[in-house]
């Protein structure tokens, strides 16, 4: 297995009552890169996110983030573990009475709460100009684009400066301008953070060829391909050609 790795699942195994989610999980997500982890709805992409931040608890089989065993941390360590992540929810999440600014400082104010105001104020604007939007520091998000609730929410996320950042789904329902605007803006964030490992939830065929470095690929709650995408796309694997393609193995059937 890899060597430098941000996250290692190995041999994890989980089930939800009778439906067995993840069968055995193997997976190194690699440090400095932005790994896609894609497949079908259903296959555990996001249950297996959530074990590598102590959310959930395996059935069976460990996890690493870095040096640190998950598995076995009490509650107090898990929840320092968590602050070694940054995560960008599908729909930003912002809180609509907030102005960006203080959903920005949100975390901040939560967590490191030592902080002097100008310090904050510092941080935050820092972020936001990162990503294009100091200008609208003082805006609620009801005055804000798609768009830029997407950029709020990675400014958020960029504030407490994580070792890994995760992203939920970022393109679903957006249009394809839209979505190369926020493709382009996962890779240039890893590229101004070079030690930071970014690790987006798809099924975007597009942005997975367009940013990724490296793709894991789910299935039936095992990883059927690891590798980089331009692997991927070249894969003889009838499952993972299928995913690929967009492919189905049989007629719809309407009743």
């Amino acid at each position: 297995m890899r060597q430098d790795f941000a996250i290692r699942f190995e041999g994890v195994e989980k089930a939800f009552g009778p439906h067995k989610v993840l069968d055995g999980l193997n997976l190194d997500i690699p440090r400095g890169l932005i790994t896609f982890v894609v497949g079908r709805s259903g296959t555990g992409k996001s249950v297996t996110i959530k074990h590598a931040m102590g959310l959930i608890r395996p059935d069976a089989g460990r996890i690493w983030v870095g040096e640190q065993e998950v598995t076995a941390l009490k509650r107090r360590a898990l929840r320092r573990l968590r602050l070694r992540f940054g995560i960008v929810f599908q729909n930003a999440a912002l809180f609509d009475s907030m102005s960006v600014y203080e959903n920005v400082a949100f975390p901040l104010r939560e967590h490191e709460r030592s902080l002097g105001e100008p310090e904050l104020r510092r941080r935050c604007e820092e972020v936001l100009a990162q990503v294009g939007l100091l200008y609208a520091i003082d805006k609620i998000p009801g005055e804000l684009s798609g768009g830029m609730r997407k950029r709020v929410g990675l400014a958020r996320a960029l504030v407490m400066r994580p070792e890994i950042l995760l992203y939920d789904e970022p393109t679903t329902g957006l249009d394809p301008i839209l979505t190369a605007q926020v493709d382009k803006l996962i890779r240039d964030t890893q590229d101004s953070y070079p030690e930071m490992t970014s690790v987006v939830i798809s099924h975007d065929m597009r942005a997975t060829a367009r940013i990724a470095d490296y793709v894991a690929m789910l299935h039936e709650g095992r990883v059927v391909f690891e590798g980089p995408p331009e692997a991927l796309a070249a894969s003889e694997d009838p499952v993972v050609a299928q995913f690929v393609e967009g492919r189905l193995d049989g007629p719809i059937r309407l009743e």
